[in-house]
């Protein structure tokens, strides 16, 4: 009596780990993993599992360094299948996810967690947090060409601002990306949608080049690098 009784305050109860196939996760793609949980030292009912994916953000509230950090769901998954775990057993439960575009990457110091809880006679009891890993190829060879032609990134390139939601990007953050050669032609571009549009400041005129998934991202950019080579003749 008294087991159980502790198991149902977290005393003792079962735990949670969450496992992905995958380490490195791609924006747009299918996410396949598990959730194991252990039980306890007495038998449990388990109403609910709740996956969320987390993000942490900076807003600034000037342009020095004075900033709040805030944190927004990306992503809820709920696994609504009740059951009884007995004592000590593992019990397995697939799961599976896609992130959506407006997931920032990873680079930088960009956090960004899977948190995963369990909700044990209707309580929120045991918790499990990793650190997730970000992939987007498209970004990736936007980014690599970039570098590859004189570009490098400024300090604050990468990181998420607020942002108000908007139809194209209904999150409250951008991850924006900052490059600058040394002609001084700067480049951003926001990179948590799924079309890019990027923006080039040469001669303190601003030019906008959309960027296309479906199309060669190399192709694209010629125009952009045209712009910038023209800082051999400042």
């Amino acid at each position: 009596m008294f087991e159980k009784f502790f198991s149902s305050i977290g005393i003792g109860s079962a735990k949670v780990e969450t496992f992905l196939y995958d380490n490195k996760i791609e924006r747009g793609k299918e996410v396949n993993g598990e959730v194991h949980i252990y039980g306890g030292k007495a038998e449990q009912h388990i109403s609910e599992i709740n996956i969320q994916i987390d993000l942490e953000f900076n807003k600034y509230y000037d342009e020095m360094t004075d900033f709040r950090e805030f944190k927004e769901d990306i992503l809820q998954i709920k696994i609504d299948a009740p059951f009884v775990i007995p004592p000590h057993e593992l019990k397995v439960i697939p799961f599976s996810f896609t992130l959506p575009y407006y997931t920032p990457i990873t680079f930088n110091e960009q956090k960004i967690y899977m948190q995963t809880e369990l909700e044990i006679n209707f309580f929120n009891c045991p918790i499990s947090k990793n650190k997730l890993t970000i992939i987007d190829p498209f970004i990736d060879d936007i980014l690599r060409l970039l570098t590859l032609h004189g570009f490098t990134h400024e300090w604050t390139s990468g990181f998420c601002r607020q942002k108000p939601p908007t139809a194209k990007n209904p999150s409250h953050y951008k991850q924006t990306f900052q490059l600058i050669n040394k002609y001084g032609d700067k480049i951003h571009f926001i990179g948590n949608e799924e079309n890019i549009e990027i923006y080039i400041n040469e001669n303190d005129q601003v030019h906008c080049f959309p960027i296309k998934r479906e199309e060669e991202v190399s192709k694209q950019l010629q125009n952009i690098l045209v712009i910038s080579k023209k800082g051999t003749s400042h």
